[in-house]
């Protein structure tokens, strides 16, 4: 009997399983969402029925996770390298407030999750919940934004910004050669 371990399309995603960290806290991984799509700015015009769209580009990328960290019946060896030891231990608190510290520091880090791999993103908001009748087990659920890079000074610029610049040169270069002119035929050397 054939088991789905034995099957090649089983073990495809299972290769590329990683654990879940954020700024190399772990946590274990219940469920995850990557949301996106594109900017529409919809133009809708007086006595026109047919409105225009205009794409701006795409959506930033916002990436939902729900983690956990629970209590191990036992610390686990150092010999695991899968997960961290620090994950697997009879006491879950230093993890769980290791994995707080991180989302609660400013600016972008590395996010690793399971099967996306690791994106540079910020948390932008995380909930965790403890409930006495699941004690030693607390649930995050993270948002975290695609943090991408800040553009470059100059790399895009509107049509009317170049024919702006381009006329401000000329301007410019008309003056320098006027006063150029002036200064040779009235004798005088700038």
């Amino acid at each position: 009997m054939t088991q789905i371990l034995d099957l090649k399309s089983g073990r495809a995603w299972r290769e590329r399983w990683m654990p879940a960290a954020f700024r190399n806290a772990r946590f274990h991984v219940d469920a995850g969402s990557r949301e996106s799509g594109r900017r529409i700015v919809s133009h809708e015009f007086p006595k026109r029925d047919v409105p225009y769209a205009e794409d701006m580009g795409r959506k930033a990328r916002e990436f939902s996770v729900r983690g956990y960290i629970v209590v191990y019946p036992k610390d686990a060896s150092s010999t695991n390298t899968q997960i961290s030891s620090e994950l697997q231990k009879k006491n879950y608190i230093p993890a769980r407030d290791a994995l707080i510290k991180a989302l609660e520091e400013e600016g972008p880090a590395k996010l690793q999750l399971p099967l996306l791999g690791e994106l540079n993103v910020a948390c932008s908001r995380y909930r965790v919940t403890e409930e006495n009748r699941l004690g030693g087990y607390c649930v995050f659920d993270m948002t975290f934004t695609e943090f991408g890079q800040a553009p470059e000074e100059g790399a895009r610029q509107s049509t009317a910004g170049v024919d702006y610049a381009a006329a401000s040169v000329g301007d410019a270069a008309k003056n320098t050669v006027s006063s150029g002119i002036k200064a040779a035929t009235s004798g005088v050397v700038p």
